[in-house]
């Protein structure tokens, strides 16, 4: 234990000689007068001289005293080890900001404590010693390019540090970006790397044992702020719409998944009853959800889609835990007043009755190509697809369109892929000897036949079919395949298999008048249209914004103004945009990554478009796990703290502030003495 100063900046103690400039500069001269006899004078000077010099030296000496502890108080000076040399010490300081910090574990915070611990560990630092601080969350940032002496910048961080409900995907990135600069640092330089965080088992585990096999020299310790192993949580885990894109004034079922988590041996039991509450627009309603511990349960809620909107933003929320940034779920739904559907065939003609049935179809925007455009679209009907158009097929699949796929009458060489995984040939069979084949519904309980009455259904089955694959046709399906309509003898009609996030649909009837008379049936067009409106998925559409790692951004049609386009947060604060420069087309970008909550883009008071951003589930499981790291292993919060306490310095400047007053006010109380005296003297 020894004596340091923070502020190496000794010339201010210089300060403690004005009191002597002042006493050597203010002297008395008095004036010379003529007298007869000035012996009796001389006698009474030297008298008061005497008696005068020591209460003098003594004003002098305390006015200096307290002007060197003033002076000594601005060089921080403080009382503690001096272990490495100054300036020869470096600390890389991983301070975990992930949403997981942001839990009440137990009677504290765990972001609270995490900082705690960082500064602790930075005061013991020397001046002259190198730092830089790391954080986790989202894109992981790092305060300088490489280790600098600035440990008061890291102190203003660590101020403003607070958990962020981002992502963690960037958590490996973080921890070996330290461990390389740690590692480049020159000869004669020691380094650390000390580990903040609450070791989410989620989060850290993997990029942890990366860590350490990577560099397996590397002088780390970790300092685990978490309390107990595992925090009890619940999390809404999703909200969908089935179906996802809904019509105006179309029912819609918005199903609420929540998710509990706790510890396995946990002696609690029972199912735990939280109430679930949805808004959606001006609606609110609410429900209990029922789901077991380290389980998953669910609610549904039946409405309706609005008539006059063009998304439809619903919001579910469940009752605050010990981690309440979870317990809320955004979703945006397109509502569009009819879907777009592409027919693909050479020429009108050979769609026959599909494309007039399409074309009235009063939800669908149909048109007509000889061939699959770039676009994307929400239905695709297929006319007559070869073996080579198999990856286009699987590829709008996977985006999310459904596709009707018309079988070639003659040879088929694309159903066999599509539905058995498989390479093979289905050939046509024909009726030329004037009887036909009828049709039967084979799943009674779907959807698509919810609004046909059962002797509806049976006249549209007796409609004549005259052509149709056949042989092997149906007698190999892949897993999830399900048969709509049949044949009375058994082979299929009409086909659906969930594909990515679309569905396909293999339409086994023929579509020409001399084939078949479907399109004669006054039911054809709600059987298609009702085939197609029932099969499309649940599944959102297009990508997810994921919080803390995207910018949230819209593409400015060509004749809209950027300049008068605003990007707005669920509280109407606008949020800075920029201009993304490239391309053909103009692209307004957010200047910050994306947090949780309903962002809005506004053209004047027209609102353009709306985004739904989620606080990242896998930051909800709450659960810790030990690293493996040598030393004296992984220390709690607490025995950190104490440890920094115990070999911590003990700043002076405030018993030396203390000690300059005392000083003055002791000259204060000698100067008035004499006064005193006097007075008494006179009376």
């Amino acid at each position: 234990m020894m004596l340091h100063v923070e502020n190496p900046a000794w010339w201010l103690l210089t300060a403690s000689l004005i009191p002597l400039v002042v006493h050597l500069v203010a002297r008395a001269k008095p004036h010379r007068r003529k007298f007869s006899s000035i012996t009796m004078l001389q006698e009474l000077v030297k008298l008061q001289t005497r008696r005068a010099r020591p209460k003098d030296w003594l004003l002098l000496l305390l006015r200096t005293l307290a002007c060197a502890c003033v002076a000594f108080a601005f060089l921080l000076p403080y009382w503690g080890n001096n272990a490495v040399e100054s300036g020869s010490h470096t600390l890389i300081m991983v301070v975990d900001d992930t949403a997981s910090m942001g839990a009440a574990d137990g009677q504290h915070v765990r972001m609270n404590s995490a900082c705690s611990v960082a500064r602790a560990a930075l005061n013991d630092l020397q001046p002259a010693d190198r730092v830089n601080l790391i954080s986790l969350a989202g894109y992981p940032s790092q305060l300088f390019d490489a280790p600098e002496c600035g440990k008061p910048l890291v102190l203003r961080e660590l101020a403003r540090m607070q958990s962020k409900p981002f992502s963690s995907a960037g958590v490996q990135e973080a921890l070996l970006a330290a461990a390389r600069q740690l590692s480049e640092l020159p000869e004669g330089r020691t380094g650390e790397l000390l580990i903040v965080s609450d070791f989410q088992q989620h989060t850290m585990q993997k990029p942890m044992e990366k860590l350490m096999q990577d560099f397996p020299g590397l002088r780390v310790r970790c300092v685990t702020v978490s309390q107990t192993p595992v925090v009890e949580n619940t999390v809404v885990e999703s909200l969908t719409l089935s179906p996802s894109k809904p019509l105006p004034g179309q029912d819609v079922t918005v199903t609420v998944a929540l998710r509990h988590f706790a510890a396995e041996s946990s002696a609690q039991t029972g199912d735990i009853v939280l109430n679930v509450t949805l808004s959606a627009g001006d609606l609110r309603l609410s429900q209990p959800c029922s789901l077991p511990r380290n389980g998953q349960g669910s609610v549904s809620f039946a409405l309706t889609a609005p008539q006059h909107q063009k998304q439809w933003i619903l919001e579910a929320r469940t009752e605050p835990d010990a981690f309440p940034e979870d317990n809320c779920r955004y979703a945006v739904a397109p509502i569009a007043a009819k879907l777009e559907c592409l027919a693909i065939a050479p020429d009108r003609a050979q769609l026959g009755f599909m494309l007039r049935v399409l074309e009235k179809t009063p939800f669908l925007s149909t048109l007509q190509l000889p061939a699959l455009p770039e676009s994307a679209a929400d239905f695709i009907v297929w006319l007559a697809p070869t073996a080579e158009d198999i990856p286009a097929i699987r590829a709008r699949l996977a985006a999310g369109a459904c596709v009707m796929v018309i079988p070639d009458s003659v040879r088929d060489t694309a159903c066999a892929p599509l539905l058995t995984d498989s390479q093979a040939t289905y050939a046509a069979e024909r009726k030329i000897d004037g009887t036909y084949w009828k049709t039967e519904v084979a799943a009674k309980q779907d959807s698509v036949f919810a609004l046909f009455e059962p002797s509806a259904l049976r006249a549209l089955g007796d409609a004549g079919v005259y052509c149709r694959l056949g042989g092997e046709f149906g007698q190999h399906f892949a897993p999830g395949c399900t048969v709509l309509l049949r044949y009375t003898d058994g082979v299929p009609a009409i086909v659906r298999r969930p594909v990515g996030k679309g569905a396909l649909l293999v339409w086994n009837l023929p579509i020409t008048d001399r084939d078949s008379r479907w399109g004669y049936s006054p039911l054809c067009l709600p059987v298609v249209a009702e085939t197609l409106l029932k099969s499309r998925t649940d599944s959102e559409d297009g990508l997810a914004v994921e919080a803390g790692r995207d910018f949230l951004q819209y593409t400015v049609p060509g004749h809209a103004d950027p300049t008068r386009i605003r990007l707005v947060n669920a509280n109407g604060e606008e949020l800075p945009t920029f201009i993304q420069q490239g391309g053909a087309a103009q692209v307004l970008r957010a200047e910050n990554v994306a947090c949780p909550g309903v962002y809005r883009w506004l053209g004047g008071d027209e609102e353009l478009s709306a985004v739904a951003v989620n606080f990242p589930i896998e930051e909800s499981e709450l659960r810790a796990y030990t690293p493996e790291v040598g030393g004296e292993g992984v220390l709690t919060a607490e025995r950190a703290l104490d440890a920094a306490t115990g070999s911590a310095r003990v700043d002076l400047w405030p018993y030396l502030l203390g000690l300059a007053l005392l000083f003055f006010i002791s000259e204060l109380l000698i100067c008035r003495v004499p006064k005193m005296k006097r007075k008494t003297s006179q009376s």
